[in-house]
């Protein structure tokens, strides 16, 4: 196995590793290795790589199966595992926090981004520990929040979800909103705020209130990394313990091009400690 070097990014999540070329095969020691980091540091940042989109999906597939995502229309034609996040495709980007496609049985376990263009400055990318917010938390709304569930779908307003897109990945799905971490076996908030359509026993729009509060007290400075993009990053964020978001204020005269790819979990499931 190659040397890896891991370098903590702050004292809550984030890591750097070194000593990782994703042109070359990666053997079932390295993998395990990476995978253990990611559930440890939740973020995981890999520099100067430069990978087709062939070697991409393989490199990708260190952390899982690739699985297809949804907003079909902005997949790559030739790669369609391969999602193309630009502003130029009439997409906005991503501001609020959230973790992907909680709309499936059995969601991602990681994204997986990929700087081709970034801007010279601004369109960063932040990660907060969900797993720390969860702690922090008053031990009787833990209590409260492992008896929650949330009934997610694509998101409804979006005027961008093309009609086959709604029928495949639309139907209604239901989470915990507590999980434990397959690897790790930690315990974190798990939702998302526009695809979940309400809290079971909830209205909709008690259950909009109680999440928009649970996000604003929870996701603090301290637990979060923002990610400034050089060309050529890698960046592996764990969908089972954290929320994500992508910053806007860069100049849209500028591209900012991130090859996206989702990797296959398991169904979330909050156990007994």
């Amino acid at each position: 196995m190659a040397q890896l070097t891991i370098r903590p990014l702050n004292a809550t999540i984030g890591a750097e590793i070194t000593g990782v070329d994703f042109r070359k095969p990666v053997d079932a020691a390295m993998r395990e290795a990476l995978s253990k980091a990611l559930s440890d540091h939740l973020a995981l940042v890999f520099p100067d790589q430069s990978l087709t989109p062939a070697e991409y999906l393989e490199a990708a597939s260190v952390f899982g199966p690739p699985m297809r995502q949804h907003y079909s229309q902005y997949n790559m034609p030739d790669f369609p595992n391969i999602g193309v996040i630009h502003h130029r495709d009439g997409q906005l980007p991503a501001e609020g926090w959230h973790t992907d496609h909680t709309n499936r049985e059995c969601p991602p376990a990681a994204t997986i981004l990929y700087g081709v263009e970034v801007p010279a400055s601004g369109g960063e990318t932040s990660v907060a520990n969900m797993r720390v917010a969860y702690r922090a938390l008053p031990d009787d709304e833990r209590t409260r929040l492992d008896g929650l569930r949330t009934v997610n779908s694509l998101d409804r307003g979006r005027r961008d979800v093309r009609d086959e897109d709604m029928e495949k990945f639309g139907k209604p799905v239901v989470h915990p909103m507590v999980r434990t971490h397959p690897v790790h076996r930690s315990r974190a908030l798990y939702f998302h705020p526009t695809k979940t359509m309400h809290i079971e026993g909830m209205t909709p729009e008690d259950s909009k209130n109680y999440i928009d509060g649970l996000v604003s007290r929870t996701i603090r400075p301290e637990i979060v990394y923002t990610h400034t993009w050089r060309k050529g990053d890698i960046f592996v964020i764990d969908d089972r313990a954290t929320m994500h978001r992508a910053h806007g204020d860069y100049d849209r005269s500028q591209s900012r091009i991130l090859w996206r790819i989702i990797v296959e979990g398991d169904r979330p499931e909050l156990r007994a400690v």
